[in-house]
């Protein structure tokens, strides 16, 4: 279906100044801001709109108070954008807004989009570190590479929780007919699933725990482990509170720190996670792995 990666989120918010102060704070481009709402984006140019919870223009809620309103897909082509609106259209109402995009409600009820995708290429160099004989940085000091913000590269990741009973109907939409693919399936968890056009472990991830359907968090990579404590450092010394201690995880192995976000849900600093291609076979799981978890309760 060429869907690539995540292209905007859409928020209902009861408090623009404070959600506006805190996603300048994570480090995202301020592109507008106002009374009515704010624009904020990454550094390959996928927005993070937020807009007063009684906005009329919002797609329908899935839970009361602040929250996703609409998770939006970019995709490679007008011609893909095109097949999807056909195939969607089979049994739900699609709407077609101004610019193009397309609009509708998953099986689950969630507000979802399509728009062909305005990346901005970022020419950036992969972290340098030394290890006993591995030198690249001989003669040279971090000071070269410090930075003093943390600046997101990308969405990486949205997850959703909801009741196990839908778990069949929820994940076959998104696989069978909009090309996703299962990285890991756990029958106890739920489904990590990647677009089609992404590399990533996982860029949508369904999750049946709960008893209803509830926005969870979205993720944003950054660079590395130095960046992930940079930018929540930064984040704390601004009063804004950890939701999850720094660690790692198992299923995608991504380095993360998550915070409480006043537009809804939380909200993930991330890097290093798993990559896989078509060729990956899908694992399935009773339980998820164990693996040496670890955290940091004070981060100084």
């Amino acid at each position: 279906m060429g869907i690539n990666r995540v292209e905007s989120l859409v928020y209902g918010v009861d408090d623009i100044e404070k959600c506006t102060r805190f996603l300048d704070d994570w480090g995202l481009e301020k592109r507008d801001s106002g009374k009515s709402g704010a624009t904020f984006a990454t550094l390959e140019n996928q927005t993070f709109i937020v807009k007063d919870i009684n906005d009329a223009s919002l797609p329908q809620p899935c839970e009361d108070g602040p929250t996703v309103r609409e998770v939006v897909w970019g995709v490679d082509s007008q011609a893909s954008l095109e097949v999807i609106g056909a195939e969607l259209a089979k049994d739900r109402d699609v709407t077609e807004a101004v610019d193009g995009s397309l609009h509708c409600y998953d099986e689950l009820g969630i507000g979802i989009g399509f728009q062909v995708e305005d990346v901005v290429e970022i020419e950036e160099e992969a972290p340098v570190l030394n290890f006993n004989r591995f030198v690249p940085r001989l003669n040279e000091t971090i000071e070269k590479t410090q930075e003093i913000r943390t600046r997101p590269y990308r969405i990486g990741h949205v997850v959703y929780n909801f009741p196990k009973e839908f778990r069949e109907k929820a994940v076959n939409f998104y696989t069978e007919r909009l090309g996703f693919r299962i990285t890991d399936a756990v029958t106890n968890m739920g489904d990590f699933m990647q677009c089609e056009g992404s590399t990533y472990h996982h860029n949508w991830f369904l999750s049946h725990r709960g008893n209803r359907v509830m926005f969870n968090h979205v993720a944003f990579e950054v660079k590395d482990l130095e960046q992930i404590i940079l930018g929540g450092k930064y984040m704390r010394e601004r009063d804004w509170d950890t939701s999850r201690n720094p660690g790692r995880h198992n299923l995608g192995s991504n380095l993360h720190w998550y915070f409480k976000c006043p537009c809804g849900g939380e909200i993930e600093y991330f890097s290093d996670m798993d990559r896989m291609d078509e060729n990956w076979q899908t694992r399935y799981w009773d339980e998820p792995p164990v693996i040496n978890f670890w955290k940091a309760d004070v981060i100084s």
